[in-house]
């Protein structure tokens, strides 16, 4: 038979540990957001949105010594007249990765605290996981896609005003497509966990 886990069960040191990293998962998570909300109210409320825009066309630089080639391939822009449905989607882009950092962060601050309160987590485990990796691929995927989508509007909207050097398009970060794949690994994970619980019930009836 297998023992419940309690307070007392965990090593002092482990239960301080966990708690520590839960409350810093949940400050980050909290600075994550405010960061993305402060975003998406500036984008629909803000006088003047600053944008980073693609180019029609990489524009040369002259290289200097140790540099074999230079181009200029974006457009930073500050603008005070930016079509509401252009704004409305940057900011739900915006909020839609606040809400992420929330949901993760709460979900991770939860489960460390209840192995570091010895309350039984197990069947938590797997529920994590699969709520945590869903999110984690839904929630930037479907941000990077409204924020695309804005990016494309925007240089549609103020290219004539820049003599037409922007392109309607967008590109997808490195980080973009980095965090659903580590979302698809949690989700893995999870089916793992319960596996792995499944198989310890059977030889717990062994035994």
């Amino acid at each position: 038979m297998t023992s419940a886990l309690t307070a007392e069960s965990v090593p002092r040191a482990d239960r301080i540990t966990m708690r520590i990293i839960g409350v810093l998962a949940a400050i980050m998570g909290l600075a994550l957001a405010a960061g993305q909300f402060t975003r998406a109210a500036h984008c629909l409320w803000g006088d003047e949105v600053g944008l980073t825009l693609l180019a029609d066309q990489a524009v040369p630089v002259r290289p200097g010594t140790g540099v074999r080639t230079a181009e200029i391939e974006t457009v930073s822009l500050t603008v005070d007249a930016l079509a509401m449905p252009t704004r409305a989607l940057f900011a739900v882009g915006a909020v839609l990765l606040a809400l992420t950092a929330l949901a993760v962060a709460g979900a991770v601050t939860g489960l460390l605290l209840a192995a570091a309160s010895g309350r039984p987590f197990r069947p938590r485990l797997y529920r994590f996981s699969l709520v945590a990796g869903l999110l984690l691929v839904v929630g930037p995927l479907t941000a990077t896609a409204m924020t695309g989508f804005a990016s494309m509007m925007a240089a549609d909207e103020l290219n004539d005003a820049v003599d037409g050097i922007l392109l309607p398009g967008f590109e997808v970060s490195s980080w973009g497509m980095t965090i659903p794949v580590i979302g698809l690994a949690v989700i893995a994970l999870g089916y793992l966990f319960r596996r792995m619980e499944g198989l310890q019930h059977e030889t717990d009836g062994l035994v």
